[in-house]
């Protein structure tokens, strides 16, 4: 884990992926761990970034940053960088997923410590205007009666990832315990009615954990 500063952020990228069958996860967390000190660290804009993974053994990069014009320069120093080229050969390709997630919410801050966090996407059911600014209303109606009652949530979000598609981002100190209070959302008002704004085809919903 790799954190340069406590800059807000404005945006989210999330990466995942499945790693080469001819490396163990052993390796693998070495060479993400020699990459964040090779190459991530010295990143201007930079912000945050981790390694993490699901109970499906899938693997995801959590970066945050300043801007996305700081993400696209990463990424687009790896051409440049033997670690960033090494991390790439040791994962599948065809596995890669990028969601970038522009931060709907001015005073977000990235948790000190959190375990795990849970990384949900949707699209609405009525594209109007009006969409935006509801989601954000009951989004802190949510926080305010239901996420925030408990110890264990430590942060929350809503991002946009494109016109279509909208995410919820929650950290928390145990997975189990973020997966509760998550799906707790169908005993509270405020979060049926987040859930009756989303069209349930386009919802994924999915739980992380921190690896390094």
């Amino acid at each position: 884990m790799l954190r340069l500063n406590q800059v807000k952020p404005t945006v989210m990228e999330f990466t995942t992926f499945t790693k080469a069958d001819d490396i163990t996860d052993e390796d693998f967390i070495s060479l993400v761990m020699k990459f964040e000190s090779d190459y991530l660290k010295n990143q201007s804009g930079l912000i945050f970034h981790c390694l993490v993974r699901n109970l499906k053994g899938e693997y995801a990069n959590l970066l945050f940053a300043e801007d996305m014009q700081s993400i696209t320069n990463i990424e687009n120093g790896f051409s440049s960088s033997d670690t960033a080229k090494e991390f790439m050969k040791s994962i599948k390709p065809q596995t890669v997923k990028i969601h970038y997630h522009n931060i709907l919410k001015d005073n977000f801050k990235i948790p000190e410590i959190f375990s795990c966090f849970e990384h949900g996407t949707f699209s609405p059911k009525d594209n109007s205007d009006f969409f935006e600014a509801n989601l954000l209303s009951v989004s802190e109606q949510i926080e305010n009666t239901h996420l925030n009652t408990f110890e264990n949530t430590l942060s929350h979000f809503i991002g946009k990832i494109d016109n279509e598609t909208y995410s919820e981002i929650t950290f928390g100190k145990t997975l189990g315990g973020t997966k509760e209070i998550c799906y707790g959302y169908f005993n509270n008002e405020s979060g049926m009615k987040m859930m009756s704004m989303c069209d349930p085809e386009t919802m994924d919903l999915g739980f992380w954990y921190l690896i390094a």
